[in-house]
This record gives C-alpha cells, structure tokens and sequence, in this order.
C-alpha cells in the first residue's frame, strides 16, 4: 500500500497482545477473556477458542446466510465458561485474599468485580438481577423545524423586544420519529441502524428514558419491565444510560484519575463481606483498563484536540469503560464505536453480548459502518428512515425482506451497509423488473403492510404479556436499594452520599486544576507582574492630601483585578456542561454536590493568588503599616474573588448560550461597578438607581478596603491644599483644609471624617461591610446549587441545526427528500468534471518523531518510509494507538511540539512554505469556528486557499457543487 515502517516491530507486537486473534474470523467466544487472560500461564487460550466451522461469511448472494450452522460467537458457550471462570476465580480470590494490581495487569483479575452484580454474586449475597426489558408502542417524537432557531447577529438582541419572539417552542415543528414500535427483551441486543438524520439517536435518548424538554412533544408510551417512564425515571439515575457519540473529558485528568472519580460514586453499599470501597475500586478498574487495553496508558493524560494525550481510538475505549461504570439496566449506545480499529470495536460488541447475557442486561446499540461479525451478535434490528420504522424483527430476517423487495446486495457488502443503504437513491442497487419503494413514507407503507410487521406486533404482545406475568419490578426496586451506599437515602436517585460526592468532586476539580501545568504557572506570572505593574502606578503614596485622593483610585484598582481574577469560572461553566450533563444522566453526582465542590477548590486557589497580589501591592501602595489592616486587606480581595466567581457562575448558569450571558454580564458588571459608590458617590446618584449600590457585592467590598485603610489615620494638609494660601497666611488657626471632613484650625484631616462627608461611609462599620460581602458569597453560592440542580441546559447531547433567517429546509419532508436526492445524484454524476484536482508525487522516507516528556524522550515514530502517487489511494492501517494521527499530522505538518526527523519530497523537491495551502487534510477532531455557517466556512477557505488569479465567482460556483455533491446545499 505504499507504506511501510522499520523498528517497529516491538510496538506491533505489543498491539496484537491486545487484539490478538482479530485480524481474522477464527477469534474467541469470550473476547475480553481471550484479550486479557491469555497471558495468565495458568490458562489456556485455547479452552475459549471458537469451533472451526465458525467464520465471516462475505458470500453476500441474495439467499440468506446458513444460520443453523456454528454462530460466530456461540452465546450459550460463552455464558457456561464465563460463569464457570467466574467460578473458578472467585474460589482463588477467596483463598488469596484477593487480586493485586499486579496481578490483575497479567491477567488473573474477577471479571466479577467488574460485572459487580454478575449471576453468582448476585445469588451469593442475595441481589436480585434487574431485568428490566424496554417495550415502545406508537412512539412519536415531535421536533422544533429548522426554523425555530436562527443564527445571531449583532442585531438579533432587538428581536426580543417583539413579543411573538417569546415563545421558546415557536417554528414549524416536524416528527423526528413517527409512530414507532419495538421492543426488546432483559437479555437482548437491539440494533438500530440509519442513516444520518434518520432519528436513531433520538429513539436511543427515548429508549434511556432522558430529558424530554428539548422536545415539542413526546407522544406514545415507552415502558421498562412494566413501570412507564415516568415510575422508572424515581428508582434512580443511571438505570437508564444514554452513551452519546461525542467523547467530551476534562483534558488535563488521567485515565486513572477519570477512572477512579466515576467509580467512588458508583460503588454499590452491598458488596462482598470484608471488601472495602478502595478494594473493590481497584479491583474493577485493573479489571476494566485490561478488557479494553488501557493498562499501559492509565497515566496518560486524556487530552483533547488542543491537548496531546491518547489517541482518538483509546479516547473512546475510555468513554465506553466509562459508561460501563455506570451500571444501567438499559444501556444505549449511540455509535460508540467511532474512533475504534475492526479488532477493538468487534471486542467491544461482543463485550456487550456476554454482558447482557450474563447480567440479563437491555441493551440498545447505533453503529456506522458495523461489520457483519458485529451485526451478527444482535438478536434484532430496527431501521429508521426520516423517522419512519421501515424494518423491526429478528436481525437474521431484515436482509431477505429488502432483497424480497427488490434490492440487491453488491458482492462483500455487509449487512449492516445494505440494510442503510437502500434508503440511500444513490447507493441501493434495484434488481430488474422491480419497483421497489424510493423514499421514507413509501418504505413505511410497505412495511406496515408485510408479514414481518404483523409477526412483530404479535410477539411484542406476548412480550407484555410477559412481563404483566412475571412482574419484575419487584426484584428491580429491591435491587436498587441494595445498590445505594451506606448512609444515602432510600429516595434518592444517586448511589453515593452528599458527602461522598462532594468529597470525590474536590478531589477532581483539584487534579483538573493541578494538571494544567503551564495554566498553573502562567497564571501566577501574570499575577506577580501585573501586581508590579499596579505597584508602581500607586507607589508609595503619601500620608498627605495627595496621597488621600489617590488611595481610593489604588484600592479600587485592587478590587477589580482580585474581581476578574475569577473571570474563568464563567467560561467553565459552559466548557463542562456536557461532562456534567453526562455524569448526571450516569447518576454519578448531585449537579449541586459538583458546586459545593467548586467553591471548596476556591477557596485555597483563590487565597492563595489574592494572597500573592496583597503582599506586593499592600507595601508598594504604602498603605497603613498595621497587621490587623494588611489581613483585613487580603481577606476582602479574596473574598471578593470568590464573590465574583459566584456571580459569574450564576450569570452562566441562568443562561441557555455563551453568546447571551456575555451580553447579560456585561451589563451587570458595567451596571456593579458604575454604582459601587466610588464615582459617582453614593449622594450624587439618581434616588430611583441607589438601590443598585446597596445589592452590589463590590460596592460593600469598596466599602470594607476603604473604611479599613482610612481608620484612625490623619493626612496632612500644611504643604498642600491648606487654605488660604500664601505669605500673608502663616497662623493656622484661621486657615482649613479643603477636603471634606476637615476641621477649621487644623493642619490635617481625619480620614475617618473624610470618608463620612465624601462618601458617607462610616468607618465604624467595617466589620459590617465584610459581613456583607460574605453573605452575598453565601447567597450566591445557594443560588447556583439551586440552578445548576434544576435547570439544565443540555438535554442528552441533543443538537439541532441552526440556520440563517429564512435559509432552514423542511424537514423529515417527501417533496424536499425527493428533491435533495435529485440535486446530489446530478453532482455526483458530474463529479469528475466539477471537481478539479491537481496532484503530486509525494514521498517521505525515515520519518522519525520523539516529544519530550518527563524523564527523557519518547519517540512515536521510527524510521517510516512510504510514497503516494496520483491516481492512487494509500490506506494507513493500524490498531488504536498504533501511531496513525500522528504520521499524518507530522506528514502534513501540523505537529508543532517534539522533533521530527527524516526525508519528506514533492515531486522529488523538497516542501515548500505553500505545502500546507496545497495539502487537503481532515483531522479526526472537528475542529471549526462555531459562529459560521457551512457555506461560509466553505468559502472562507476556498477564497484563501485557491489560486489569487481564479475569479471570485468561480471559486462561489465551486463552493456550490461541492455542497451539493455532499448534500449539504440546504
């Protein structure tokens, strides 16, 4: 393929430890036994090996394929030796006293302790298993249109002067799923499949029972083992999981450190006799970074597009780990396996089988582009087309019904692409003398009319049946209340403690803090050189008139750069939304438990640089030289920070968008700061705008540095502002100082009198001021805990399109499906005239890349060599972590830390400073600017990036047809 690499076999070789086995159809029944005890010298690989009948068939004719044969992967063998391994193992660790770390990386861990409620603990001390299976009956889902919500302008704040613009739900609603039933069973795997747009993720947030609020209706009924969604909704978070495609972490935590945090609040109260909490935490995670092979990188700092840490593949194993901490009943997983290599995300899937087997789980999964050895572990599949059901029923079934119908499959086609690409007109292959369906509601009628349709009704009433039957919800509320740790009320929804919570979430917020290594250090740079720089304006004021007048600006200025300090709490309050969003529907934490947690962080942080900003100011200022004076100094700048980090924090969490809270907060701070009694003072304010200065944290905190620095200090006026002035004036009994507050005869003013009659501010009530400023703390802190628990923002990782006014489409519309379909089968077949590339020779030869880190050197890429040539398409192949991302970002320069070494030619020259312009590079990450349209950012980059002497117009034109040709014009 034009590519090879040198030295690098020890870095292949330990990749197939992980996925050994993969890279063909002979692999294992059980492969996260299979992945992870192969090294155990005690246990045989081949005990768990798969019959030799077994294999991918890529035969794709249009007879279905012989399932009576062997399966790929036999469940029934695979549950009989799990639980006899689970057996066996649980007899060991008893005898031993339990697994070391050690142990657990070589791979003798209790797949148990991962799967903490399996079959035999459950039956051991008592649990029950909740089995909870998922039934939908005509499930309709209504959306805001496309018009709903429009791109804002500078001009768009005047929109809400009109009071149509009120209603939160106005615009042209459509269904985003259409009158929908299935079902699936404790101990099932559904798969549902579509394409883009097609309402999967939505039916999967359904199917986990989330938020229905950025819905404009939910209409049907959706039940879990008998309790509607609502009764369900009581017995806790976290029963039903909703695991979005995207992988948001906080980028400067470890794996472990991420690991370890979701797990103190999951640890269930009822667990083996004598097993402490740290126990079983460290059991699991070693269990858990083995099944997904991660225990080489559990150090590694997560990272994100801007962060280097782990790869994009190691990312998602993550994030799948992650939720499977969670411990939900029903677990729906929307594409979980983007990112992954074949071998890791097969891992994955069949990780899933043995566990809703075992555990009798729900299991719910979305996947693009699913092999058919994946797409064989389901019991049953659901397509959706535009919302429309077009296909419910047994998964070794949906392939004859399309072919039945007229379609046919290409050779080496899976299944999975077939069943999605007949809905695509530019992708099915109609077979002669059919006239099969061609848009989603034609679909939907032939399938309401099919055999299969009326099968499926048939069998969910028996499901329901079932389940009114058996009546699970007993053993599901029993074990929800063992699952709760000691001490946490039988109502609530969570697992852990307030206070184990709060606890777990200080110590998060402090690694995520301390981990930002160079934030950490040049924020307290920027601290020490900006209090020189206020320092030296202020310096050394003078005990006199002069200095009298100056001090007010000095400690103003104090207050306002201790204020802004906490200006990154607002910009985090939307940069973890998701997180918190994520870990909430997980049933992790309290959303105000993760408050609480914030401001225990602030305190010491924030003391600490108010601290760093009081000693260099408070004695380049020369203010008053009196201990209890500099501590009540400091304690009001830090006070102060944390009231301003409480603030901003409100201010972001009362608003749904960063573009509103900066206009609102704008206005509060202009509005704090204009009335904080400085200038204007308090008695030359407007009486209907007073009541500003008295709710106003920083006017009180003026208040306290003031009255604290002019208390009981006298200011000489005999050199200046000593009046009248000059030779004739020498007796000082019949002259004043001119500031407020003096007295006749005297050669100073009293600082005290001088605040009372300029600024009617009593020095006695300093203590009273602090007090103030601590309630607003307080009050404010109350505040965000009540916000932050009941009122959400994101819903479930929902996304909508946002458009300019009067550019949204229809949409889940016949005319307009049918006419986007025309548009791009018309640029696709014109591709080859429409899109003019030119194209090099490109080669690179021994190519090697090394980043510092601690202790030395690490080189990521050794001695690579390869070439691509017009004409010709270069796959790069590799398990995750393998070293992919990085040779294409060193290859298009991109990489701007570390060293890179080696040859790289253009038509055998060497790059020029233009290679970057010329080379057409797509990131894994989406990285885009969020405030332009597609068009625009299409346009912006066609205008910089093509030729100077290629006409405006051109350059448009062609913007156009690639749109089309990816059926983004609309």
């Amino acid at each position: 393929m034009g590519v090879n690499g040198g030295g690098d076999d020890l870095h292949e070789v330990e990749l197939s430890n992980i996925h050994q086995g993969e890279t063909s159809s002979q692999g294992t029944d059980l492969p996260f036994l299979d992945t992870n005890i192969s090294n155990n010298n005690n246990v045989s690989s081949s005990s768990f090996s798969q019959p030799s009948g077994s294999g991918i068939n890529n035969n794709n004719d249009n007879n279905e394929r012989d399932r009576d044969n062997k399966e790929h992967v036999d469940v029934a063998e695979g549950v009989s030796a799990f639980q006899k391994l689970d057996a066996d193992i649980a007899s060991e660790a008893r005898g031993a006293g339990g697994t070391t770390t050690e142990e657990a990386q070589q791979g003798g861990f209790n797949i148990r302790e991962y799967f903490e409620d399996s079959v035999r603990e459950h039956g051991a001390i008592g649990h029950k298993l909740k089995k909870m299976g998922l039934s939908v009956h005509d499930l309709t889902v209504v959306g805001q249109g496309a018009d709903a919500t429009t791109i804002d302008t500078n001009l768009s704040i005047f929109r809400w002067l009109w009071p149509g613009n009120w209603n939160p739900k106005r615009g042209t609603p459509f269904n985003i799923l259409h009158n929908i039933n299935a079902f699936c069973k404790d101990g099932e795997m559904l798969l549902v499949l579509g394409r883009p747009g097609a309402g999967c993720s939505t039916f999967l947030r359904m199917a986990a029972n989330t938020s229905r609020r950025p819905y404009v209706e939910v209409r049907g009924q959706v039940t879990y083992g008998g309790l509607d969604a609502s009764e369900f909704a009581k017995y806790g978070r976290g029963e039903g999981i909703y695991v979005p495609e995207e992988d948001v972490h906080y980028p400067t935590l470890t794996v472990e450190e991420t690991m370890m945090f979701a797990l103190k609040n999951k640890t269930p109260g009822s667990r083996l006799p004598e097993e402490r909490h740290r126990d079983f935490r460290n059991k699991v995670f070693n269990t858990i970074m083995s099944m997904f092979g991660l225990t080489k990188q559990t150090q590694t700092m997560v990272g994100n597009e801007y962060m280097r840490g782990l790869s994009g593949g190691e990312r998602k194993r993550m994030t799948i780990a992650e939720a499977m901490v969670a411990r939900g009943t029903v677990e729906c997983w929307d594409c979980s396996t983007r990112g992954l290599d074949a071998a890791s995300a097969y891992d994955y899937a069949k990780s899933l089988r043995i566990m809703t087997d075992t555990l009798r789980k729900t299991t719910i999964a979305s996947f693009y582009q699913a092999s058919d050895n994946i797409y064989d572990l389901f019991d049953r599949v659901l397509i959706l087309e535009k919302g429309r059901c077009i296909y419910f029923g047994p998964a070794k079934e949906a392939k004859q019904y399309f072919v039945d119908l007229g379609f046919d499959c290409e050779p080496r086609k899976s299944t999975p692409d077939f069943l999605t690409g007949v809905t695509n007109p530019q992708e099915r292959i109609v077979r002669p003398g059919y006239n099969p369906p061609s848009n989603s509601a034609e679909f939907e009628e032939v399938w309401q009319r099919s055999e299969h349709k009326a099968r499926a009704e048939q069998e969910q009433r028996q499901y329901d049946e079932e389940i009114r039957v058996n009546d699970p919800v007993g053993d599901f509320r029993e074990q929800v209340l063992l699952d709760k740790s000691k001490g946490t009320r039988s109502g609530s929804k969570y697992s852990a403690t307030i206070r184990e919570q709060v606890s777990a979430l200080a110590l998060r917020q402090w690694q995520v803090w301390f981990g930002d290594k160079f934030g950490l250090v040049t924020s307290y740079i920027s601290i020490i050189v900006q209090a020189l720089i206020y320092g030296s304006v202020f310096y050394q004021m003078t005990p006199d008139a002069i200095g009298l007048l100056t001090r007010g600006g000095a400690l103003f200025a104090a207050l306002l750069f201790n204020a802004f300090l906490a200006i990154g709490a607002f910009a985090g309050t939307f940069m973890g939304r998701s997180i918190l969003q994520r870990h909430r529907a997980y049933g992790l934490y309290h959303p105000a438990a993760y408050h609480i947690a914030q401001v225990l962080l602030d305190i010491p942080i924030m003391g600490m640089q108010s601290l760093v900003f009081a000693i260099i100011t408070y004695f380049m200022y020369g203010l008053h030289l009196q201990a209890d004076k500099f501590f009540i100094f400091f304690f009001v700048l830090w006070l102060m920070a944390l009231c301003s980090a409480e603030l901003f924090r409100l201010i972001g969490n009362l608003s749904p968008s960063l573009y509103l809270s900066q206009q609102v907060l704008s206005l509060v701070l202009i509005m704090m700061l204009t009335y904080v009694g400085f200038a204007p003072t308090y008695q030359s304010m407007k009486p209907w705008f007073q009541w500003i200065h008295w709710a106003n944290p920083f006017g009180y905190a003026f208040r306290a540095l003031f009255t604290n620095e002019m208390k009981g200090q006298t200011f000489d006026c005999s050199t200046s502002s000593h009046i009248p002035a000059g030779p004739a004036y020498l007796d000082p009994a019949y002259r004043v100082c001119s500031l407020p507050g003096a007295t006749p005869g005297a050669t100073f003013v009293d600082g005290d009198a001088y605040l009372l009659a300029t600024y009617q501010f009593d020095t006695n009530q300093r203590g009273l001021y602090v007090m103030a400023l601590l309630l607003f703390w307080i009050l404010y802190i109350f505040l965000n805990a009540i916000t932050m628990e009941f009122l959400s923002w994101v819903s479930s990782g929902h996304t909508q399109h946002i458009y300019k006014r009067g550019k949204a489409p229809k949409q889940n519309d016949a005319a307009e499906e049918a006419r986007n379909a025309e548009i791009v089968a018309k640029a696709s077949e014109n591709i080859n005239t429409s899109l003019e590339m030119r194209a090099g020779v490109f080669m690179w030869n021994n190519i090697n890349y090394t980043v510092p880190v601690p202790g030395g050197e690490l080189q990521l890429l050794d001695n690579i060599g390869g070439w691509i040539k017009p004409g010709q398409m270069t796959a790069l192949m590799g398990s995750s972590g393998a070293g992919k991302t990085t040779l294409l970002d060193v290859l298009a320069q991109r990489k701007t830390q570390g060293k890179v070494e080696g040859t790289m030619l253009l038509n055998g020259m060497p790059l020029r400073v233009d290679f970057e312009r010329i080379t057409g590079y797509v990131e894994q990450m989406d990285v885009h600017d969020p405030h332009l349209t597609v068009r625009e950012a299409l346009l912006f980059s066609a205008k910089l990036r093509q030729e100077a002497h290629v006409p405006l117009q051109e350059k448009e034109d062609y913007v156009e047809r690639v749109l089309e040709m990816m059926d983004m014009a609309s």
